[in-house]
């Protein structure tokens, strides 16, 4: 991943000489929005403050912006709580319906951009895209802008996009595999530097970060407790496999994924039987289970302790949870690093206070999903 900037050559505005061409200027402008890309032209429209023009490199695609984005389409809510996290709300135009409860400090972001699409992990349609003139889609993953990985039909793709004059940026690309906590730094790091915001940005990283040197100065020299991810089923089951970014977070948090040797699925995910599953021997269980529903989480709750009774973690009632926008990269996923770490190690946490930067968010930790 690279960035650079401050590289913009002011060019002669020739509005007062040439009115009509001005006229026409605008309306392209307005049309094809404020990024361009390789094989798209440089408006005309002079960077008053140097930063521009800025090319960040995304999916094996270098994407250039001559200015920040001013209508910007929000994919899976983990992209959405990236974006109003560096204060960059009123620049989103539309969403994709939220699917957990937004932060109490995004709330207003959220209640002000309206959720424009048919459910919490598919964008609206190419025509229905093209009316709102995006001038970037803001994606978690490559499933939300077409190709293989798509999950509905229809869907506005790269070159769709850039044929209005928008770009495309997504937290995750189709050939990161495994999943890493990292692409949050990545992320916010990318973002900092399009919408001019680096210090910002910066400081979220770091905040992030100084948790979980923190986190992993505890649970130093502690022998990895082992875990099962859930999240779903009853016969098959779903978990995470060492590609899976789920698999990351058990490490930092101090334990280890009992399915962490197996490869394969999509994302990481795999479905495995039951009896797989009994040959295994987790101290923790960790549960996908909504954080807007309390029934859903004990649902799951019973049905390992009853599946499985002769498991450690069943008979010593020891669960974790997760939910959807912290098991992926985004603004959430520290937050279930600390808690289950706490959950696998309490006693390293009841020696002293943390000294870690404050947190950059404070959401309950709860439920998960499949991205």
């Amino acid at each position: 991943m690279s960035t650079t900037g401050h590289s913009a050559v002011a060019r002669p505005w020739r509005a007062r000489s040439r009115p009509l061409a001005a006229a026409l200027l605008l309306s392209s402008a307005l049309l094809t929005g404020c990024a361009t890309g390789v094989q798209g032209g440089v408006t005309d429209q002079p960077d008053p403050s140097g930063h521009y023009p800025v090319t960040v490199e995304n999916c094996g695609r270098e994407v250039t912006f001559d200015r920040a984005p001013g209508r910007v389409y929000l994919g899976f809510q983990s992209a959405a709580e990236v974006f109003f996290g560096l204060g960059l709300g009123e620049r989103a135009i539309a969403q994709i319906t939220p699917v957990d409860t937004p932060l109490p400090e995004q709330a207003a972001d959220f209640d002000r951009v309206p959720d424009e699409s048919p459910d919490s992990y598919v964008p609206v349609g190419k025509e229905q895209m093209f009316g709102l003139r995006p001038d970037l889609l803001l994606a978690y993953v490559n499933s939300e802008y077409g190709g293989p990985d798509q999950l509905a039909p229809g869907l506005a793709t790269v070159d769709d996009l850039q044929a209005i004059g928008a770009r495309v940026y997504a937290l995750v690309c189709p050939e990161d595999t495994p999943v890493r906590t990292g692409f949050t730094y990545r992320a916010l790091t990318d973002l900092g530097a399009i919408f001019d915001v680096e210090e910002r940005a910066a400081e979220v990283v770091d905040s992030m970060k100084a948790r979980i040197a923190e986190v992993q100065r505890r649970v130093a020299g502690r022998e990895p407790v082992p875990v099962f991810y859930y999240y779903g089923g009853e016969g098959p089951i779903m978990t995470g496999t060492r590609d899976a970014f789920v698999n990351e977070v058990i490490a930092l948090a101090g334990g280890s994924n009992v399915f962490g040797d197996t490869g394969g699925g999509r994302r990481g995910f795999l479905d495995v039987s039951q009896e797989r599953v009994a040959a295994t021997d987790p101290a923790v269980f960790l549960i996908g289970a909504s954080p807007n529903d309390d029934k859903d989480l004990a649902a799951k709750t019973d049905y390992l302790y009853r599946t499985f009774p002769q498991l450690k973690a069943s008979k010593d009632k020891r669960t974790a949870l997760t939910y959807d926008t912290a098991n992926t990269p985004g603004w959430r996923f520290v937050d279930v690093v600390e808690d289950l770490a706490r959950t696998l190690h309490p006693d390293a946490f009841d020696a002293e206070p943390p000294t870690s930067a404050p947190p950059t968010s404070a959401p309950p930790t709860s439920a998960t999903g499949e991205r």
